[in-house]
């Protein structure tokens, strides 16, 4: 495998490939009964149909790309890299299976189990999300710390784990495929007691990322104003610039966000809720900027 772009701390280097072994790794044949599973695998669902597939190709062509693995206790060995392979082999009736050794510490192995399979597209948003606050609690890792070890943005690392808000019922919504990372973001923006019937909703009709933002927009419209306020001028073509402004600074930010404007002047209301979401606001918002 080449080294992709934009990984950070040596991650790339970190992810086996193809050519000479490099020092202190050696390859042998490892009894499957002598390997343990990965116990930072952040992926919880395998798609059969892939399984299959890789069956077919090691029955006909054999192992093309052996597992990586650490050495464990007592003789055995750990998981690194190629669960499937691993998976397909024991499922084909192998009883062993060819293995890189490496040395990999629990940071080394937590990170690359998730960049690895961030690479190969094997992860849901939910399952990704999930890995990274595993990360954070471990290590203490900063939001920006997190962005580097994937090689994402901060913006982006903070609307991943923010759908952790989500109820468990909407997240298995994301992990099913019925509603996509973007609409949970969006549906973040409605009441809590709100989210699972509008998620369900979207998943049946079918609603787009836009369809749901502009709801959102209408819903945040209607709710009462206390305060009074002057009579806004605006020409007719305006309401529908501001509409898709808004619509923009909700999917960018993942939260609730309001525009208005009077006599060329305007403002911005954006919704927060705690210190959390202040805080993952103050990230995006101030990302190209040195800290506070």
């Amino acid at each position: 495998m080449s080294r992709k772009r934009g990984l950070g701390k040596g991650l790339a280097e970190l992810i086996p490939a193809a050519g000479p072994l490099k020092d202190g790794e050696k390859i042998l044949d490892l009894r499957i009964a002598q390997i343990d599973a990965n116990p930072f695998q952040p992926r919880r669902e395998f798609d059969q149909e892939e399984l299959n597939e890789l069956r077919a190709s090691i029955r006909s062509q054999g192992l093309l790309q052996p597992v990586t693995v650490r050495e464990g206790d007592n003789g055995r060995y750990q998981l690194v890299t190629g669960e499937r392979r691993l998976r397909a082999c024991r499922d084909l009736g192998h009883t062993s299976i060819q293995a890189i050794v490496r040395d990999f510490s629990d940071r080394q192995l937590q990170e690359l189990s998730l960049v690895e399979n961030l690479i190969r597209a094997d992860l849901n948003e939910i399952e990704v999300a999930e890995a990274l606050e595993n990360l954070q609690n471990r290590y203490a890792y900063t939001t920006s710390q997190l962005a580097e070890v994937i090689g994402k943005s901060r913006p982006a690392v903070s609307n991943t784990l923010r759908l952790l808000e989500l109820s468990d019922k909407v997240k298995q919504l994301v992990r099913d495929s019925r509603i996509s990372a973007g609409h949970g973001r969006s549906i973040l923006s409605f009441p809590g007691e709100q989210r699972e019937e509008i998620a369900e909703t979207c998943a049946r009709e079918g609603w787009s990322v836009r369809e749901l933002e502009r709801r959102a927009a209408e819903a945040a419209n209607r709710q009462p104003i206390r305060r009074p306020r002057k009579k806004l001028v605006v020409k007719p073509s305006e309401p529908s610039r501001l509409k898709q402004a808004e619509s923009r600074l909700m999917e960018h930010l993942g939260t609730r966000v309001r525009l208005s404007e009077q006599a060329g002047n305007g403002s911005i209301n954006i919704s927060y809720h705690g210190d959390e979401d202040l805080e993952r606001l103050l990230s995006i918002l101030l990302s190209d900027t040195d800290p506070l």
